[in-house]
């Protein structure tokens, strides 16, 4: 009867691993019965553009999207510091489609930014002293403790001596 609960505890963990090891790979199955629509896969250099499908945004790259339309659509993709980019993709089936976006960057030209100076005057306003008095907790310093640490360790190690050899 000892035996049980080990024999149930083995055949438990096998069936977690057997569950683990199934979840690990992924589903091969490209199509799905009823199911319209396919996969793209999305990649831009650099990396981490923002994509917009048929203007909804929806991602950033790198990533593969499921989507149930099919046809031509449009993709605009955006990344702070290049320029934009648009362009078409087309969807058909459970095939995967792969859209590829090499970003430009923005020229340093355009980038700079010119601000006309201005003269900021600043207002100066005198200080006014406060006449309001705060207490304070007394007392008004942390008082030290007058037992000194190595008081209290020796005082514990000739205690504990002193049970030692009265026990004996």
């Amino acid at each position: 009867m000892k035996r049980f609960p080990f024999f149930v505890c083995l055949v438990f963990l096998l069936l977690l691993i057997q569950i683990g090891i199934v979840s690990a790979f992924p589903d091969t199955t490209t199509t799905t019965p009823g199911r319209t629509g396919g996969n793209i896969y999305f990649e831009t250099t650099p990396p981490g553009a923002t994509i917009w499908l048929d203007n909804v945004q929806i991602g950033t790259s790198p990533f593969m999207y499921y989507t149930e339309k099919t046809g031509t659509l449009e993709v605009r993709v955006q990344k702070r510091l290049y320029q934009d980019y648009t362009g078409t993709v087309t969807v058909g089936g459970s095939d995967r489609t792969d859209f590829y976006a090499l970003l430009s960057p923005i020229p340093n030209d355009i980038m700079t930014e010119t601000t006309p100076a201005t003269r900021v005057t600043t207002a100066t306003i005198p200080e006014k002293k406060s006449t309001i008095i705060i207490p304070t907790p007394w007392p008004s310093s942390t008082p030290e403790s007058p037992v000194d640490p190595a008081v209290v360790i020796g005082a514990t190690t000739i205690g504990f001596w002193f049970m030692v050899i009265r026990r004996r």
